[in-house]
């Protein structure tokens, strides 16, 4: 039988939502204040995914200025439904709610279609005979407590994109003053409607809990198993934290798996941020039962053969990206706020990139194009060909948000006492105060910036000279600095809010990770 490594998606790839549309399962994930928005994932066989686009892919469909990183585009939700394809979510830093639509997954998703009256977050979408039905979650009206929040329905009229009737509470979660409910996803499945929701937040006591109900609209009793699946019970130093955001998809076999988002932290901080996680599903005594006999997520998920499998192998998830610019672009690039491809020209895989006036701290987009982290120990290298003035720097960042971030760059020598010339720079930023850790004097106009992660530390290399070892970025994480994000890895440059005509030119990014020794 076929095995998959867990996380399915490691790194940055949290609260996912799946489906099986025409041919194929697909799979969506939060990207925040990041462009493109919301990444398009597709198997044949619930093993091995791939890449295939961006849902949110212009800025007339991704209006995100002045996010914060962990702001913007919170928990898609991905259906099909006879023919056409749904993706609803919520832009926390614009209008809300809203979903798109696409005759076939590789696009093109429509313009938005907001439905502002609509509360909360984290909408889902139900379909039944010819009727669609907006799920989703809301503060309640008289709330007791900071989180007290309950799960709703309401029909949305997909010909006239908006909802009607009137808006029905159904649940507000399983256990005595449940806090954060949130995620829900409503389903069908025999004589039961079933909803399934996240609960307890989204860190360390994060859980996934069930109901159902013989009737679309209640009442709802919780599952006398619940938590469904949780991993908040088996102490701090378990390799998987976090677990829940749950959801369920069946096999064309009628065989039922659910993916979700976990977290790996090292010591307490988990730089990578919420990832995606597959567990199978049985069911018994009309309840789901996920990973029976374990209860836990395993490193090594069997996913039942189907004609897409012709061996018995052991799939691991991608473990190096290679970035050499050429067109069309890697779908697995992105940048801050909006992908504004005026900023960068590629020619013979090479990127030039401006040296624009905004830089990392500003919530402005900056000329900034990066690639998720997949583990936490990685080397990230690149050709840097560079001739800053005053002010101007180009190089290397090792970014998790706009008040904690490491810089390594090129700049020219800022002081008046020693002859004109290059240095190479390291900055820590935390909490929003920038810190210089260590200057060289470089010479020439092309150099190989290089960081090597292990853990929770860093070193820095110019053309194989090491400037600095062992930097400690453990505060670059949700939770040392807050937030729902992982950390990223690309190229830079700014002027540091001076105009400038200037620009720096980049050679392939390539980024390598090493999984020996974790989980």
């Amino acid at each position: 039988m076929p095995v998959v490594k867990n996380p399915i998606l490691p790194g940055f790839h949290p609260d996912p939502s799946i489906c099986r549309g025409e041919d194929a399962y697909y799979l969506v994930n939060s990207t925040f204040a990041y462009a493109p928005g919301v990444p398009l994932y597709r198997s044949e066989d619930l093993s091995q995914w791939e890449q295939i686009g961006h849902i949110l892919a212009r800025q007339s469909q991704l209006p995100l200025d002045g996010a914060r990183v962990s702001e913007g585009i919170y928990a898609p939700c991905i259906r099909y439904h006879e023919g056409t394809y749904y993706m609803i979510t919520t832009n926390v830093s614009d209008k809300g709610n809203f979903y798109v639509t696409a005759e076939t997954p590789f696009g093109p998703w429509s313009e938005p279609n907001y439905l502002e009256e609509a509360e909360g977050i984290d909408p889902s979408l139900y379909f039944e005979g010819e009727k669609c039905y907006y799920i989703g979650q809301r503060g309640k009206a008289n709330e007791k407590f900071w989180g007290d929040c309950e799960v709703w329905i309401q029909e949305l009229d997909l010909k006239e994109k908006k909802l009607i009737g009137e808006p029905i509470a159904l649940w507000d979660g399983a256990l005595k003053e449940s806090k954060w409910v949130e995620g829900p996803h409503l389903y069908k499945k025999d004589e039961y409607y079933y909803i399934l929701i996240a609960e307890g937040g989204t860190e360390y006591g994060h859980s996934i809990c069930i109901a159902r109900s013989k009737s679309l609209f209640g009442p709802y009793e919780g599952s006398p198993y619940n938590p469904l699946f949780t991993h908040r019970h088996l102490g701090r130093s378990y390799p998987v934290q976090s677990i829940g955001h749950g959801d369920l998809v069946e096999t064309p076999d009628g065989d039922w798996y659910m993916v979700m988002l976990g977290t790996r932290p090292i010591d307490g901080c988990g730089p990578l941020g919420r990832e995606t996680f597959i567990a199978d599903v049985v069911w018994e005594e009309g309840w789901p039962v996920v990973n029976a006999g374990e209860g836990k997520i395993r490193t090594w998920q069997p996913i039942k053969k189907t004609a897409k499998h012709e061996k018995d192998e052991r799939i691991t998830p991608q473990d190096a990206i290679h970035i050499t610019w050429n067109k069309p672009l890697d779908q697995r690039l992105l940048m801050l706020r909006q992908f504004d491809t005026s900023i960068f020209q590629m020619n013979h895989e090479k990127v030039t990139l401006k040296m624009l006036p905004q830089n990392l701290s500003d919530l402005e987009v900056p000329a900034y194009i990066a690639t998720r982290l997949y583990e936490n120990r990685f080397t990230a290298q690149v050709s840097v060909v560079a001739t800053p003035k005053e002010q101007e720097e180009a190089g290397l960042v090792y970014f998790y948000n706009e008040k904690n971030y490491l810089r390594f760059v090129i700049h020219a020598r800022a002081s008046k006492l020693i002859s004109a010339g290059k240095v190479a720079s390291i900055y820590l930023v935390q909490d929003g105060e920038e810190k210089k850790l260590r200057t060289i004097s470089i010479e020439g106009d092309c150099h190989v910036l290089r960081m090597e992660a292990s853990g929770l530390k860093i070193s820095c290399f110019i053309d194989l000279r090491e400037v600095d070892f062992n930097i400690d970025v453990s505060g670059l994480c949700p939770e040392e600095a807050g937030g729902f994000i992982g950390c990223t890895v690309g190229i830079f440059a700014t002027a540091n809010h001076n105009e400038s005509s200037n620009s720096a030119e980049f050679g392939p990014l390539d980024v390598n990770v090493r999984t020996e020794g974790i989980y």
